[in-house]
């Protein structure tokens, strides 16, 4: 099978306009044809507190949320609710305020919530063709579902190109490019296999107010392209927003996976051999796998002879857009320009001197430049 590739130009994040990806004759607005769709089914709802300022608190990453089962039922009602008086004291979400709170269900990969079921209707009616992607489906498709205040950490997927299809309500997204100096925060506490983190403390946002940031608010149709490793921060905007994305393998993936797995077992091997505790040091729903599994598994990608070097002969298709798709090409503006309000939490932890030396050492090791350094080094034995 061919893999598809951005086009060179494509060194940007883009919006596409006028692509429809949900073949759908009834309407999605405020959410109710999706709780059609999946009945009563259970969702897992991350609840967080709402940011008193955009981009400007404390990260809040999935460890720190709460996790709540619903149905997307439960999750609208609980939107609309001027209180939670108004709410069945047994409902799922009745001691969260909404005014307090945001819920998200992310990451929401559909042929696992569907327990493959490759019959499910939502399954057929995402369709990518015109984006250019013409083989794919709601297969290959990520479902993410939020009230407002609800957001995604600053991070970077580690694998592969994003398209991303915001289908209801609106999402801000604050895109950096890799070599943004805001890459100087990354932390791989709490660990996650795909994602790098960016650990934002409000007091030094002021530091980086001349750095470029690509600043975007995604409306119901439109699609952005996120290229590799591009740092990207989003929210939400409205009171229920739903989108959907795909992510597509690249030609240099293989060297991402040999990276990762040098990460996992620094990270692994130091929680363990300190008895640091799970849910503080891994992401939510991030698995355990302990050191010597680890080897193995490194040395597997290691042997395996697609890693020693891209396989030149595989075909490659250059994805090409419908021709009633409008490209927008997306310009930066000033970090310090766009409005952003540090708030006062400065984030105060009661970690020792020895943790806080023991993280700056994981950030070292894991950085980077270090972890390409190691990588060199292997192949080169």
């Amino acid at each position: 099978m061919s893999m598809m590739t951005a086009a060179p130009e494509w060194n940007v994040p883009y919006v596409f306009k006028g692509a429809t990806i949900i073949d759908d004759t009834h309407s999605w607005t405020g959410g109710r044809r999706l709780a059609d769709l999946f009945n009563e089914k259970l969702l897992s709802f991350r609840l967080g507190k709402r940011q008193k300022s955009f981009f400007g608190d404390r990260v809040q990453f999935e460890k720190d949320c709460n996790h709540i089962q619903a149905t997307i039922n439960d999750f609208l009602s609980w939107t609309t609710s001027i209180d939670n008086n108004s709410l069945p004291i047994d409902h799922p979400l009745y001691q969260y305020s909404n005014e307090e709170y945001f819920a998200y269900a992310d990451y929401m990969h559909l042929p696992e919530l569907f327990e493959n079921d490759d019959q499910h209707p939502l399954i057929h009616m995402i369709k990518w063709s015109d984006i250019g992607l013409k083989d794919r489906s709601g297969k290959e498709s990520t479902l993410w579902i939020g009230s407002q205040g609800s957001h995604t950490p600053c991070h970077y997927d580690t694998y592969g190109i994003n398209f991303v299809a915001q289908i209801v309500g609106k999402k801000r997204w604050l895109l950096f490019p890799p070599e943004s100096p805001i890459g100087q925060l990354q932390t791989r506490i709490p660990y996650e296999e795909s994602s790098v983190y960016i650990d934002i403390e409000p007091s030094v946002l002021g530091k980086f107010k001349d750095i470029d940031v690509y600043d975007v608010t995604l409306e119901p149709g439109d699609v952005l392209f996120v290229p590799k490793h591009w740092w990207h921060f989003v929210s939400s905007l409205d009171t229920i927003t739903i989108s959907v994305n795909s992510w597509l393998e690249q030609p240099d993936d293989h060297v991402e996976r040999i990276k990762e797995m040098l990460v996992r077992q620094i990270m692994i091997s130091t929680m363990l051999s300190h008895d640091y505790p799970c849910d503080q040091w891994l992401n939510h729903n991030e698995i355990v796998t302990d050191p010597a599994t680890n080897l193995t598994l490194l040395s597997s990608l290691l042997t395996n002879t697609d890693v020693q070097e891209p396989p030149p002969k595989r075909p490659r298709n250059i994805i090409t857009t419908a021709n009633h798709v409008n490209e927008q090409r997306l310009t930066s503006t000033l970090f310090g320009s766009i409005g952003l309000t540090p708030s006062n939490d400065n984030g105060f932890s009661d970690a020792s001197d020895d943790e806080i030396l023991l993280k700056r050492l994981l950030r070292a090791m894991t950085a980077s430049d270090t972890i390409d350094l190691i990588y060199n080094k292997l192949l080169s034995v």
